[in-house]
């Protein structure tokens, strides 16, 4: 039979801790990197579209 488990203690449960905010932290950066991109997409596409419309109101040049 298998004992039940005993709650982490001194050196074990530190690197747990340790373990599980090191996970939690990679999940956030992963997460900021992720709408960071979708941000800046977004501001990419709004800008090109800005610049279209300005250019369809830029003068024409009189022909010749």
């Amino acid at each position: 039979m298998t004992k039940p488990s005993e709650p982490l203690r001194g050196e074990a449960a530190w690197k747990a801790a340790k373990k599980e905010i090191a996970e939690r932290n990679e999940a956030a950066y992963a997460r900021g990197r992720r709408e960071r991109a979708a941000r800046d997409a977004a501001r990419v596409s709004r800008r090109r579209e800005e610049q279209r419309k300005a250019n369809l109101d830029l003068p024409v040049r009189p022909e010749r």
